[in-house]
Parts: C-alpha cells; structure tokens; sequence
C-alpha cells in the first residue's frame, strides 16, 4: 500500500482525530506524559474526553473554542490547543482559556479543595516568545522566594518553528512529539523517529 505523504499535522480536524479520540487514547497518554516530562510514579494512566460544548457559559461573556479537553485519572483537567495563525495577545488569550476550565470545575456548594490542576498545552506555528526555546512553561511563583505558590496553574508553550532537530537517536520523548508536529520536520524525519519510538510509528 501507497505511503501516505505530506499530512498537513496541524490541520484541525487530522489534530483532533489524532489526539482527541477515545480510540486513540493511548496516544493522547503518551503525548501528555511525554510533554509534561512525567516520570514513572507520576505517569496519567487514564483520560477521559470531556464535551467542549458543555462549559458553562458566562451570559455575553465570550466562549472558548477548545480543540482538546479531557479530564485525568487524578481528576487533572487538561487543554489542548493548535495555532497556527499568529495572535498578538495569545498569552491573554490561552491565561482566558485556562481560568474558564479552572472556574468549571466547581458547582454550587463544593468547597474549593475540591479544585484539581489545570493544564494548557499550546502547540504554536508561530514564534510567540522572545526565548530561543521552543518549549517554555509557566506557574505561580513566589517574586521574591521562587517558591511555587499553588502548582494549580500551569501553561506550556511549545513554537514549532524554534525546534532544531539534531540525532533522531537521543531525541527526548517530548522531543519526539515536538518533531512529530513541526512543519521542519520532513517525512523521512518522522520515519527514522518511528523506528525509535513504537508511539510515534502507530
């Protein structure tokens, strides 16, 4: 059978056919894990694909289009987003998108110990931030200490563009994935990745 070739990756519906499918979760496992660098004790085992349609809404208030949301087997939420047109205010943006998700997780009644961790993972087509990484992440950090306030808050920024591929052999596991997505990495790339990485050739 004929190769499939020259898969626009960052098309939204092939991006979430591949990571937002039930049938595939196993993949969205792999990709989180890998992404949120998480080692054997702290590995998501379980993910469960939520209804985008359902956030509550805000009366006039302006509604998120998420691509990806799912809860983790520890009650996790987590977000999932592909741009790949350039936003001057993506930050605003993506800080609007998490504190909805934060903000959903409570009914009536519950107390605020119930809030679980909230995660927005952006995948950028663009060069957003004025750092030569391609993969920056933030939390709550004490100005004066570093220390980190509450660990409920966490945003990753991941351009595309900024990624270098070096040896295919001592790739990362995000780095895997990194590569897997950005639009510098050719076919045959990809190919030499999969021989490595059982995740990336299925």
């Amino acid at each position: 059978m004929e190769k499939i070739k020259d898969i626009n990756r960052l098309n939204d519906v092939f991006f979430k056919s591949l990571l937002g499918s039930k049938e595939r979760k196993n993949l969205t496992l792999n990709f989180l894990n890998s992404i949120l660098n998480k080692d054997e004790d702290s590995y998501f085992v379980d993910i469960n694909f939520l209804d985008k349609e359902r956030l509550p809404d805000i009366e006039t208030g302006k509604v998120p289009e998420l691509d990806i949301l799912a809860k983790l087997n520890d009650g996790t939420l987590i977000n999932v987003e592909i741009q790949v047109t350039k936003q001057e205010y993506f930050s605003k943006r993506s800080l609007y998108y998490w504190s909805r998700l934060y903000a959903y997780q409570l009914n009536k009644g519950q107390n605020y110990d119930e809030l679980k961790q909230t995660i927005t993972i952006n995948l950028l087509n663009f060069n957003y931030l004025p750092y030569k990484t391609c993969h920056n992440s933030y939390h709550v950090y004490n100005d004066k200490t570093q220390d980190m306030l509450i660990d409920d808050l966490e945003l990753h920024f991941i351009e595309l563009n900024k990624f270098k591929l070096s040896d295919i052999r001592k790739l990362r596991q995000a780095e895997n994935w990194i590569a897997y997505f950005s639009p510098k990495c050719t076919d045959e790339q990809r190919e030499a990745i999969a021989m490595n990485n059982p995740v990336i050739k299925e």
